[in-house]
């Protein structure tokens, strides 16, 4: 696990990335994360290849990475993106 608290921040700023740890993504993570991706392009009729399906898959592994580690929590990220 490497975390990224100990990255400088600039004075009066906060750094969200404080509390944020990056465990590496494995198989399984990967397959459920792509499926809820999967899930909300076909939902929302996008092109893989869309600025949007970008934005979305960015956003997926976000939530994955500072803690959303279910099918559910997930699903709810991609929908409200």
């Amino acid at each position: 696990m490497v975390s990224v608290a100990a990255l400088p921040e600039e004075e009066g700023t906060m750094n969200s990335a404080q509390t944020c740890s990056f465990d590496p993504i494995g198989p399984d993570e990967l397959a459920m994360i792509g499926k809820a991706f999967q899930d909300e392009l076909q939902m929302r009729a996008l092109s893989r290849q869309s600025e949007e399906a970008e934005a979305l898959a960015a956003k997926l592994i976000n939530a994955y990475q500072v803690g959303v580690r279910d099918d559910l929590g997930l699903r709810i990220v991609a929908g409200l993106s």
